[in-house]
């Protein structure tokens, strides 16, 4: 296949542009949706960091993809200031406050290398191994001379694993199913009706979708058909054009259906997993809460039972990241649910870090968290697991409180720390995701806090008024681009 370029300005709307291209461009190269998401998430970061970090600042990216004998790469250019500082990213033991998107770049990728050349930076991702992977096709028929003749029409386009009988195909597409299937129907033993019949019991193959090809056009034998649910039923004799024009009608309808499917499930998962607090007052304190979503995907989620709160950020801003938010979410209510006595958040986050370090799900992706309890009388405890660790907002002071403990799962015997603070009134706690302040440039970062404390410092009162203050800061400083989940949660205690 020929290269796939694409080239825009060195902008955060132009970073969001390019990556739904990258998506269409990925499928064309057959990547699967899995592989796809670490692609789109390297390719985010690394342009991300390309718009806002580089001095002088980028104009233009360029996107290629190529693929060689040894694999497919990815090669994203900018014409900014050079930037020594990429090659080397390592993964921390422990997450300080920046990000770590660069650093999973080197996880996700064997080969990532950076390079200038001329006026501009380049950086190569590249995936191991054959990517042009073609659909799979299974052919059904007991003549062996039409599957002879099926497997020629299609084998340019497709896999083809041909079944002289049903039941062979039964045995082999339980074990792993195709992209779809294509029957004759009248065969020796089960003949199509029973094979498709069979194939609808089994869960793996529902989505599966199904051809029916007959030399009968009968009324009786198509109304039959029609009652089991195909996708299409062609007559033979049937030519090679039409053939292919029915196996790419009936893929690439499968594929919007999924793709439908897809969007309202994930519309429920934002839904469900939003940020949302179940009041503003809870056992004598108050809470704020400001949200905003990534553009696609997103993995910020909060959960209250009582007077305990978690807080959480996946890695990823991508429907995958989504996908883990919905999973450690739903851990974590059973874990709340199981340990209802115990309000120690250094215990209950020792709990949930031993889980995602002998669960392979969880421990699949990365979680910062932090776990709350509102005492009595004004005392907040916390404890933190690679998460940003919150401000204390004063009158006239405001200043960093807590330490923050190992990722979760990151080791076998982690040792997390309770933090304390007896609030007193007028005194807020500042907890947030690290999408508010995140920037992997040092001075960009520091501006960022200096503008955030002067708007602590200077609001007026009321927690809800200091909340939307910085949201709308916030909103005005990614210019509606943003690239990462931001969520904001205030805490005061005024009766303390």
């Amino acid at each position: 296949m020929d290269d796939w370029l694409r080239s825009a300005p060195a902008t955060l709307q132009s970073v969001r542009e390019l990556r739904n291209r990258l998506a269409q461009g990925l499928s064309l190269f057959q990547v699967s949706p899995k592989d796809q998401a670490n692609w789109l998430l390297c390719f985010s970061e690394l342009a991300t960091n390309s718009v806002k970090h580089t001095a002088p600042p980028a104009t233009r990216l360029w996107l290629t993809l190529k693929e060689d004998e040894t694999g497919l790469s990815l090669i994203l250019e900018d014409d900014g200031g050079p930037q020594p500082g990429l090659a080397s990213a390592p993964l921390p033991d422990e997450l300080q406050e920046g990000g770590y998107g660069l650093a999973l770049v080197h996880q996700l990728f064997a080969e990532v290398h950076f390079s200038r050349d001329g006026d501009r930076n380049r950086v190569t991702l590249r995936q191991q191994g054959p990517v042009n992977q073609l659909p799979v096709l299974a052919v059904i028929d007991d003549d062996k001379v039409m599957r002879a003749l099926l497997t020629a029409y299609l084998h340019e386009h497709y896999r083809v694993e041909s079944y002289a009988d049903s039941h062979a195909a039964l045995l082999a597409l339980g074990k792993q199913p195709p992209a779809l299937v294509l029957s004759d129907i009248e065969m020796e033993g089960i003949d199509g009706f029973g094979l498709r019949q069979q194939l609808m019991k089994d869960p793996k193959m529902k989505g599966v979708p199904f051809i029916f090809l007959t030399g009968h056009q009968d009324q009786w034998t198509q109304s039959r058909a029609g009652a089991l649910g195909i996708d299409d039923f062609l007559v033979k004799p049937i030519t090679k054009q039409d053939l292919l024009l029915a196996v790419s009608r009936v893929l690439q309808r499968s594929q919007q259906l999924k793709s439908q499917w897809g969007e309202q499930l994930d519309q429920r998962m934002t839904s469900a997993l939003r940020p949302l607090l179940p009041a503003t007052s809870i056992g004598g304190y108050q809470l704020a809460l400001q949200t905003r979503a990534a553009t696609v995907g997103g993995g910020d989620f909060l959960l209250v039972k009582d007077r305990v709160l978690w807080l959480g950020d996946v890695m990823g801003h991508d429907a995958e990241a989504k996908f883990f938010a919905h999973a450690y979410a739903g851990y974590l209510r059973g874990l709340l649910t199981a340990h209802d006595l115990e309000r120690a958040p250094a215990r209950l986050l020792t709990i949930l870090s031993n889980a995602v370090h002998s669960d392979p799900l969880l421990g699949a992706t990365l979680l910062t968290t932090l776990c709350i309890e509102l005492g009595n009388e004004g005392r907040v405890q916390w404890a933190s697991a690679g998460h940003p660790a919150p401000w204390l907002v004063g009158p006239g002071t405001i200043r960093q409180v807590g330490v923050t403990g190992p990722l979760p799962g990151l080791r076998p015997d982690p040792h997390f720390v309770t933090n304390e603070r007896q609030l007193k009134p007028g005194e807020i706690l500042l907890f947030w995701t690290d999408g508010l302040l995140d920037s992997r440039d040092a001075a960009e970062r520091q501006r960022w806090e200096s503008q955030l404390k002067e708007i602590c410092l200077t609001s007026g009162p009321g927690l809800e008024q200091l909340a939307h203050r910085i949201a709308r800061w916030f909103d005005e400083r990614i210019n509606d681009a943003a690239l990462d989940d931001m969520t904001l949660l205030l805490v005061a205690c005024p009766g303390a």
